[in-house]
Formats: C-alpha cells, sequence, structure tokens
C-alpha cells in the first residue's frame, strides 16, 4: 500500500471514529420505544447493547475465529444476518437483508429491526452476554420515562449572577 492511500486510510479511521456516535442508556431506551420495542424489554436491550458496544453506534468488533465481524450497537455478525462490505471466505447468509455497514449508522432503525429479528429467531442467547451479564436482575428504564419533580418546578435549571457596570470602579 503505498503513503498516500496508507495515509487517506488513517484520515478516514480517525474523521469516523469522530462522527461515531455514543448514545446515552435513556436516550436509546427512548429510540427504541420509539421503533415499537415493548418496555418490558427495555432493560435487556440497554444491557446487551452496554456489554456489545458500551452504547457505541459505529463498533465493529474483532474478527472472529471463522473470520466473520460483528457491527454497530448490538454487534450483529455478518456471518448469518448482514452483507459485509467486503468478499468473504465464508458464505454469508444475510438473513436481516442488510448491508452491515447500514447497522453502523447513528439511525439505529436496522440495527433494531435486524436484532430484534435475531430475538425472534433464536432468542435473548444469540448473544454471548446474555447469560453472564443481562440475565438476571436489571435496571428499570422506567426511569427513563418518568419526569422528574425538578423539571417540573418553575425555578431556572442555571442560574446567572447579573452584576451592573460600575464606570467609577477601574
Amino acid at each position: 500500500m503505498n503513503k498516500f492511500a496508507l495515509t487517506s486510510w488513517m484520515c478516514l479511521l480517525g474523521f469516523s471514529s469522530m462522527l461515531a456516535l455514543r448514545l446515552e442508556p435513556c436516550e436509546l431506551a427512548g429510540q427504541l420505544y420509539i421503533l415499537d420495542v415493548p418496555k418490558v424489554e427495555l432493560p435487556l436491550w440497554l444491557c446487551i447493547a452496554d456489554f456489545e458496544s458500551r452504547f457505541n453506534t459505529h463498533v465493529i468488533g474483532r474478527a472472529n475465529s471463522d473470520g466473520s465481524r460483528d457491527y454497530g450497537l448490538f454487534q450483529i455478525s455478518d456471518r448469518y444476518w448482514c452483507a459485509p462490505p467486503e468478499k468473504t471466505a465464508y458464505h454469508a447468509f444475510n438473513e436481516c437483508n442488510v448491508n452491515c455497514t447500514e447497522l453502523l449508522s447513528d439511525n439505529i432503525t436496522s440495527a433494531v429491526r435486524c436484532a430484534r429479528l435475531i430475538k425472534k429467531q433464536q432468542g435473548w442467547t444469540a448473544w454471548s452476554v446474555y447469560a453472564e451479564f443481562c440475565n438476571g436482575t436489571l435496571t428499570d428504564a422506567d426511569k427513563c420515562f418518568q419526569q422528574t419533580t425538578e423539571a417540573a418546578t418553575t425555578e431556572p435549571i442555571l442560574q446567572i449572577e447579573t452584576t451592573t457596570f460600575d464606570p467609577e470602579i477601574d
């Protein structure tokens, strides 16, 4: 690879990481709910997103033992669920009928649609993190949908100290 191509590739990698979106848990819960994920499932989806990608939409996992890679918020495998961006040595099934690069978008619609298909076909155990981290007591996502009493008050959230200008003071 020549120096120009290598430099360009490194710049692109650096630039794309600056564009990566790291969602806050409640922000993700709200987006999942808007995409018709039942509230009762939200804690599990949040747990999976946390342990698979740390809530980052643009994560591409290291190569698995068969050479496949996992993409996006829910680390969806290009071996079975999405079409890899490049030709692979293994057969890619693309069950979600989506390009893997679409799973890296800040618009999480394709990732959620695909993840829900995976859950429907294989259950929660399709994610390796489920058994160890997500199959127990989880944080309740309802807190993401409750208004706090502080937000309902009329007091300003930010108080700014004001001063008057005195021309006599130097």
